[in-house]
């Protein structure tokens, strides 16, 4: 329940606060003197959007603030919970701050919020319902969710519509990989030959490293063998060879070592181990099998002649040719896959229709149970309205020709009737703006019964009408007050009468500027505001009379 609303330089507010009752409320006023200003505090507490036309003129900012008594008010304690803004007493203070650049910020018990959050936790808090009511009324959605809301169905709702989610999410994904698979087959053959292309080079990561280094290796071939050669020449010539001639002199040196022993012998020694060397190299030279090989060179040619025609057309680096071979793999593999990933999701997107279709169904039915209980209710709440005669029907028809669709398949349509005898036809057509207003009323105050919302506001929803039907409505709406917290902004001194509690919004010019002023009423200050508003500003002893009588027989 709202305990309190304090009003800060909001429009022509300077600062006003608003101690709020259980029961049933109502805020009256001159024409002009801001009574809704409390409707629109109440809608920036909420979440609404805010501007900086709604600061004061020449200050800086605006503050709205409003406690509440929570309570018993499972939703919120639970949301405060969860975000770790219980306060051990249980309270909760909505704060909300609006620049004169226009930019705002919120607060939950001290703690700054999001208007997302806020929005999530005042569902629970208040209702508001404007002067369009009647406007909304003849709306088909509106319509399909006043019936929802009247039968509490929420739930049935939510559990179709997580039905369509999953039955359209994967329905749209099955409509991609069809389309997929019809794009990809197209494209099979061609990805194929790539595929066999790139698969008879064969190559891997390094690869094609490896192919340029051989390549190069063998094209330098010849000037080795050239080289070794020439080597060979020098250590195996048959007559000039190098080890021979060396062998020649060793044994020349020996013959003659005997005269100088120590001086020869260990030259000897040396070009003996000169010779022994230089025939190990030429053995190892002997080894070497370095011969031209022409096929080799023409097929790593070749090879590195399609590396290079493969990259131009993936346009790549030729080392970066076995990346797209891998790519190309995983896509033919994708490709193959399709046909059973479309069988698999087929069959899952029927059961979840399946299932789709079931929850509809049975939504459909607690629909038509609404329907006839909706019927009933608001024909017999609009008879205390002024419309004895009037007849409301709720038709609810199950449309099996769309698709699913979210919030099920009905289509409901509000049918009225003001007349005996007359057969009820599509509100929008046979309703005067009147008879809107009234039914508007009925159905909000009904519907208000089914919801869990423990503060509902009206503002000047009895537009339109007066007299008796003035009267009945008060009664509705005090009737209203002994289950929620009722709120209402109205000019009718009917409505007003039948409040618990009442407020006067007064307008003054101070300091050279309009400055909007509420008070609570005590029960002759609502007398003398009764007689204004029934006297037109002429306030007698006698319209004082008659306001008496009006507030004492309203409190009946």
């Amino acid at each position: 329940m709202l305990e309190q609303l304090l009003v800060k330089d909001f429009a022509l507010s300077h600062k006003n606060t608003l101690d709020f009752q259980s029961g049933m409320t109502c805020i009256t006023g001159e024409t002009g003197a801001g009574k809704s200003l409390t409707v629109d505090a109440l809608s920036l507490i909420l979440g609404g959007r805010a501007d900086a036309n709604m600061v004061r003129t020449n200050c800086d900012k605006a503050e709205l603030c409003a406690s509440f008594n929570i309570e018993h008010n499972e939703k919120a304690l639970a949301f405060l919970k969860a975000h770790e803004l219980l306060e051990e007493d249980k309270s909760l203070v909505i704060r909300r701050v609006i620049l004169k650049d226009g930019k705002t910020k919120a607060y939950i018990n001290d703690t700054p919020c999001t208007l997302a959050n806020l929005k999530e936790l005042t569902q629970s808090l208040i209702a508001i319902h404007g002067q369009h009511a009647s406007i909304k009324l003849i709306d088909k959605s509106n319509q399909l969710a006043l019936v929802d809301a009247f039968g509490k169905l929420k739930k049935e709702v939510d559990s179709v519509n997580e039905a369509f989610d999953k039955y359209n999410s994967n329905r749209t994904l099955l409509q991609q990989l069809s389309d997929e698979q019809v794009a990809g087959a197209s494209n099979f053959k061609t990805l194929k030959f790539e595929l066999e292309a790139l698969n008879a080079l064969d190559l891997k990561e390094g690869d094609y490293e490896t192919i340029n280094r051989d390549y190069d290796a063998l094209m330098h071939q010849s000037q080795a063998q050239d080289a070794i050669a020439l080597a060979q020449g020098v250590l195996e010539n048959d007559e000039h060879n190098i080890i021979d001639i060396l062998s020649s002199r060793i044994s020349d040196l020996s013959k003659v070592a005997i005269f100088a022993k120590d001086s020869i012998n260990p030259i000897i020694d040396d070009l003996s181990n000169a010779a022994t060397l230089l025939d190990a190299a030429r053995e190892k030279l002997d080894s070497l099998s370095l011969k031209a090989n022409p096929a080799l060179v023409d097929e790593l040619s070749e090879k590195l002649a399609k590396c290079h025609e493969l990259s131009r057309r993936f346009n790549v680096q030729p080392n970066e040719l076995y990346k797209i071979k891998d790519k190309l793999e995983k896509d033919l593999e994708h490709f193959l896959s399709l046909k059973e990933q479309i069988a698999k999701l087929t069959s899952l997107v029927k059961q979840y229709r399946d299932d789709y279709e079931q929850k509809a169904l049975e939504l459909s039915k607690k629909r038509i149970e609404t329907a006839k209980l909706m019927s009933k209710e608001v024909t017999e709440s609009i008879k205390t309205l002024a419309l004895e005669n009037g007849v409301f029907k709720v038709q609810v028809e199950f449309d099996t020709t769309c698709r699913p669709r979210k919030n099920g398949r009905d289509n409901v349509t509000f049918l009225f009737s003001a007349n005996l005898g007359q057969e009820p036809l599509e509100l929008g057509t046979v309703a005067s703006g009147g008879e809107l207003s009234r039914l508007a009323l009925a159905i909000e105050v009904l519907t208000s019964f089914a919801n869990d919302t423990n503060t509902l506001v009206f503002d000047e929803v009895d537009t339109g009408i007066s007299g008796r039907t003035a009267s009945a409505v008060g009664a509705l709406l005090r009737k209203l007050g002994k289950n929620v917290q009722v709120i209402t902004v109205t000019h009718l001194p009917q409505v007003a009468a039948c409040a618990h509690h009442q407020f006067l919004v007064t307008k003054e010019q101070a300091d050279n500027e309009a400055q909007s002023h509420v008070k609570a009423l005590d029960e002759e200050g609502r007398i003398t505001e009764l007689s204004r508003m029934m006297g037109g500003n002429v306030v007698t002893a006698a319209t004082k009379d008659s306001a008496r009588a009006l507030l004492k027989e309203s409190a009946l």
